[in-house]
């Protein structure tokens, strides 16, 4: 692992300024995935109230109201996941299939004549240029509708889709149908009335085939039983597939991996994934409220869980800090200054890191670091996207790290992508189906109606460009996208409408 060239990001982020830049179209491919309610958010448009799931918890992300007091649904945002730090080159422990995933995109991108990756994790190819969207669609992996879905995985090798509701389920979609036994079924332990608690996602060991273990984050909400965790805190825990049923886990928690200290009900982080070096990364929130309220001074104290990246070695003794992590002060830290890294990935081909941070009042954004880059700081809650001091005085940077800046900060209520209140960090394109994407970062929002493109070719970002939904053809129409997932074969997957998972493909 190397630690961040602060330099190199600046000079980066420089060369590419994004906020009103120019836009253009792309297409989403269809999953299906079920349900969520998306609570009335105040000063923001109210969202739409998908069904439940069943459970009997409401379902959905709430978005961020913009007044000191976030309530913020999709406060999902910062994708946390900075780059474990192993060769770039290196798969993504969780992500089966990326060798092949990355031979078909390549073939594809010197077929099309579009960008290949490069050992230093950029794209270069004939020309550095913007995304162009084909028109694209969206196709269900399966029918009908999955109350409360919010996201969606696959185990290494496997051709299933395990699809995360937000009221404490984990369904098993195969051949095209949603099997009638849950997979995992935490309703009792997670409660009701989630907003932005819940379920939020599962992470399969790089050795699931031969081991049964996965991981699951989430917080509990109302009305839970204490089985998951205590109320207020956000739970990393390990469970076991049964050894007489692959179809289905064992209820008991193996143990817990991550708990956090109790905090408000908002900006809970909620993606946990395995990336480069075949470590578990997660993202933390800041502990909710607005502008770090609940937990003043957290997010910039390095010897803090809250409004971090973390790295794990989950095969190693708790408290899990990988080796390498640049922090000795608490070894599970290998990022910090977020305020709620919601979704975040890496690039299957290069191991770079990308995150979606959701914003307070005045800015998403998209952060990115270079494989093998370690000791970032963010700057929340000093800096909202690129601005310095919406939160006023009194928050100043902390720790080692120097402010690294977005890749793309999104001004709210203008520019390219005026209705952005929860941005969703989407993921590199590697597949074979959509050869002129090749290379190409995709991204949305809860509330927003655009799909962003960005790609990185020679050490700079070219774009954004941006896609209107209505233009992509999906059941249920696309709207409220929650994740962006590459499946074993390479393909982008989207979790949206509390409802549905969906490949995106080219018409």
């Amino acid at each position: 692992m190397r630690q961040i060239s602060f330099a190199a990001i600046l000079t980066l982020t420089a060369s590419a300024p994004f906020v009103g830049c120019g836009g253009e179209d792309s297409t989403i491919p269809p999953t299906t995935d079920q349900d969520g309610a998306l609570p009335d958010t105040g000063g923001l448009p109210d969202a739409t109230v998908p069904p439940s799931d069943g459970s009997g918890a409401d379902t959905g992300i709430e978005t961020d109201t913009s007044t000191g007091s976030d309530t913020g649904a999709g406060d999902a945002g910062r994708d946390s996941g900075a780059d474990a730090g192993r060769d770039s080159a290196a798969e993504a422990g969780g992500d089966a299939g990326r060798d092949a995933a990355a031979d078909a995109g390549r073939d594809a991108a010197v077929d099309s004549g579009t960008d290949s990756g490069t050992d230093s994790g950029t794209d270069s190819g004939p020309t550095c240029a913007a995304p162009v969207f084909p028109a694209l669609k969206v196709v269900s992996i399966f029918t009908g509708t999955l109350g409360g879905a919010i996201f969606a995985a696959q185990p290494p090798g496997s051709t299933d889709w395990f699809v995360v509701t937000q009221g404490g389920t984990v369904r098993i979609v195969r051949g095209g149908a949603v099997l009638a036994t849950p997979f995992l079924d935490l309703s009792a332990g997670i409660g009701n009335n989630a907003g932005e608690r819940g379920l939020l996602s599962i992470a399969f060991h790089p050795n699931y085939a031969a081991n049964g273990r996965f991981f699951v984050m989430g917080s509990p909400a109302d009305s839970h039983n204490g089985s998951f965790g205590a109320t207020g805190t956000d739970v990393v825990a390990e469970y076991k597939r049964s050894t007489g049923n692959a179809d289905v886990a064992d209820s008991a928690k193996v143990r817990d991996i991550v708990v956090m200290p109790p905090s408000d009900t908002n900006h809970n982080g909620g993606t946990i994934r395995f990336g480069p070096g075949g470590f578990l990364f997660v993202g933390t929130g800041d502990g909710g409220g607005g502008c770090e309220s609940s937990l003043p001074g957290v997010v910039q104290d390095i010897t803090k869980l809250n409004g971090k990246i973390l790295r794990l070695d989950i095969d190693a003794a708790a408290p899990f800090g990988a080796a390498g992590n640049p922090f000795a002060n608490d070894v599970r830290v290998y990022h910090y200054g977020v305020r709620n890294p919601f979704r975040f990935s890496f690039d299957a081909l290069t191991g770079d890191f990308y995150l979606g941070d959701v914003g307070q009042d005045t800015h998403e954004e998209i952060d990115f670091l270079p494989a093998g880059t370690g000791g970032a700081n963010f700057g929340w809650p000093a800096y909202e996207g690129v601005t310095a001091g919406t939160c006023g005085g009194g928050h100043p940077l902390g720790g080692p790290s120097p402010h690294t800046p977005p890749i793309l900060s999104i001004d709210r209520g203008s520019g390219l992508f005026p209705d952005y209140r929860a941005v969703m960090g989407g993921v590199v394109y590697r597949g074979s189906a959509i050869a002129s994407l090749y290379g190409t970062y995709l991204f949305g929002d809860n509330q927003g109606g655009e799909m962003g493109a960005l790609r990185r070719c020679n050490g700079q970002f070219y774009g954004p460009v941006a896609k209107d939904l209505s233009t992509i053809a999906a059941p249920g129409g696309l709207s409220n996208i929650t994740a962006f997932t590459q499946g074993n074969d390479g393909e982008i997957y989207i979790t949206y409408g509390f409802t549905r998972v969906g490949m995106l493909a080219a018409q």
